[in-house]
């Protein structure tokens, strides 16, 4: 516990946590990580979820490099954001959810990659029972992450309303998208 107490009282620390423009870019570079990992992970899972069947899969897999790019930079800038308050955050139970739901997501990820994108022909993987199940896992495990990672600066009360609250917003926007993607053709039934 002495080593956490020290690393919130670094230098480093608390030059980010006072200086408002470290700390704005740090969250910056955050988002963008994300945006390069859970945006390209996710648009590749809805896609092998049969969302835009018109959209071509194979060249998605020119995309996992900047995956790895998106991971690189969250390891990164999680890790400052970790060394801010550690005391708070390493006792917290939101943090390992988080982190857990990081490395399932990650291991999805990985799993894509060899089972649709390593054979030749990825739209025939793509439509397998096992590629759906992989799809569905990932994006369950980013919203969870992601949910998570946001309500961790939150107390009880507000963290139980948020989470109700993604669960309402989720299920009413997958019901409205599934309906428009049907009406539309955007989603077909297997």
């Amino acid at each position: 516990m002495e080593f956490l107490v020290a690393l919130e009282a670094s230098a480093f620390s608390m030059w980010v946590k006072e200086s408002s423009t470290a700390y704005v870019a740090v969250l910056a570079f955050h988002t963008i990580g994300l945006t390069f990992l859970v945006g390209i992970s996710g648009a590749t899972a809805m896609r092998i979820l049969g969302v835009v069947p018109s959209m071509p899969l194979a060249p998605m897999a020119d995309f996992f490099p900047l995956m790895l790019v998106g991971f690189l930079i969250n390891l990164l800038t999680g890790s400052v954001l970790l060394c801010l308050y550690p005391t708070d955050y390493l006792v917290d139970p939101v943090i390992y959810i988080k982190l857990a739901a990081i490395v399932v997501a990650l291991v999805m990820i990985n799993k894509i990659n060899t089972h649709v994108f390593a054979h030749e022909d990825p739209e025939t993987r793509a439509q397998t029972k096992t590629a759906k199940r992989y799809a569905a896992t990932l994006l369950c495990m980013w919203l969870i992450s992601i949910v998570a990672g946001r309500v961790i600066a939150y107390t009880l009360p507000t963290r139980l309303q948020t989470a109700a609250a993604v669960l309402i917003v989720v299920s009413a926007v997958l019901l409205v998208g599934y309906l428009v993607g049907r009406s539309r053709g955007w989603i077909k039934s297997s």
